[in-house]
Parts: C-alpha cells; structure tokens; sequence
C-alpha cells in the first residue's frame, strides 16, 4: 500500500491552519474535550482512511474508530471517531474530510468499475498517469483501494510510443529499426506502441512490438481486431485504453 510519510501529512495540516485556528480561539474552546464522528452519506469504498487517523493523531487526539481502506460501507455507518481538545478536532476536521470526500470517490467509482468488468470477464483494470499535478500518491492508493491496478505510474516506468513520438522519428516505417535498437538497450522492458486501427497494429506487431495499445476504439471492433491480432501474433499483449467509463 502506499505509504505516506509524516510530513506530508503536517504539510496539509499546516496547508489549512499555518498558525492557529482563529475560531475556536475566539471562542475560547481550544482546551474542552470534544467528540468529532465521521460516517459515509453513500454507499463507498473506503481509502485515505489511515491518512485520516493520522491527521487527528498528529494533533494530539486520540482515534477510537478507523474502519481500513479498502473496504465497503453502507451509508450512515461510522467510518472514524476521534476524540480530544476541541481545537485539535476543528483543527483537523476540513482537511480529513476534503481528503475523504475527494478520494473516497475516487475509490467509490473505481470499485464500480472493477465490478462492472468483472461480470464480464477476468480483466484486470488499470490507472494510466493521468493524475492531478501533486495528488499521484493519494491517488494511486484511491485506485488501489476500489480494486484497480496502476498501469503507468511515469515516464520513466515505461515504453510507450504514441503517435507524436512517431511524427519525430519518421513515421511508422521507422518502428522495426527503433524497436530493435531499444531492446537491446532496454532489455528489461516491455515495449508498447499506441495504434488507431488494425493495419498500424499489424506493422507494430511484424515490427516487433512487446504491446499494443488501442485507444478509444468501438468493443465490436476491437473484438474483430483482436481475433486477428491473436491469430498471427498469439504472444501479443493488447491493451484497451479510452472511453472506458461506468454506464
């Protein structure tokens, strides 16, 4: 599981109160003991739960109920119960419950997804990078807990041709060369090429292509393609990306 260190977690305390909490100190609350209860509207999948805790935990409270990420609740059920100085609580409160309420979804739409999915067959759903700038981590582990997988978590992790790497290098006629260059060099590595349509994915494949990506293609094509594909090059892995969505 992802882990968080603590001073990522202080800096989004510190994000929302740099200094005091000018409320419960005008209000002169700051020392009295105080309950906060946290329970799910929806039906969710739970993430960031661990985070959360660690939040009030930081702050001095004490944590009484913390349900684990991951797991499934219904609505109205207690997720996190926390107790301590009213400050603490108020203090904390926002940042756990924007951090819950973001990322939760997240996890939420995701399991739906790998529900979805999975009444048809037993086809792993993964994450590209497309993350919000700063957010991967918290993001990645949102995934995680609704039963996906990441499936490039950089640039750095992967080979991955699309079309504008193409435009640079001279076209698809140039791939055979390119892939066998990079074999060599990255010999450890899968190599994918993004195609649009059956014939570029026949000449990445003769090329010498690890992995083929298709990208927001129709199913009953794709069904066609593949069937082709499979015949000529049973070694071929085929990746489906875009438009994928819950109905």
């Amino acid at each position: 599981m992802i882990y968080f260190q603590t001073h990522e977690i202080e800096a989004w305390i510190n994000e929302d109160a740099p200094l005091i909490d000018l409320t419960s100190h005008l209000l002169d609350i700051n020392d009295q003991p105080a309950l906060l209860t946290v329970r799910s509207r929806h039906k969710t999948t739970l993430t960031l739960m661990e985070e959360a805790a660690r939040i009030f935990e930081l702050l001095g409270a004490k944590v009484l109920i913390q349900l684990p990420s991951g797991k499934g609740v219904n609505a109205e059920e207690i997720i996190l119960q926390v107790s301590g100085r009213a400050d603490a609580l108020h203090r904390g409160w926002k940042v756990a419950m924007n951090l819950l309420e973001y990322f939760c979804g997240i996890a939420t739409q995701t399991s739906q997804m790998v529900e979805q999915v999975a009444k048809i067959s037993d086809i792993p759903l993964l994450v590209t990078r497309k993350h919000l700038p700063g957010l991967k981590k918290p993001m990645i582990k949102a995934i995680l807990s609704g039963g996906a997988h990441p499936h490039r978590l950089g640039l750095s992790e992967t080979i991955l041709v699309f079309e504008n790497h193409l435009n640079i290098i001279g076209g698809r006629e140039k791939l055979a060369q390119k892939i066998s260059a990079m074999k060599v060099t990255a010999c450890e590595k899968k190599i994918a090429i993004e195609c649009d349509n059956l014939d570029q994915a026949l000449q990445a494949a003769k090329a010498g292509t690890d992995l083929i990506q298709f990208d927001k293609v129709e199913v009953n094509q794709l069904a066609s393609w593949v069937k082709q594909l499979k015949m000529q090059y049973p070694l071929l892995t085929i990746i489906i990306a875009g438009g994928i969505h819950t109905q």
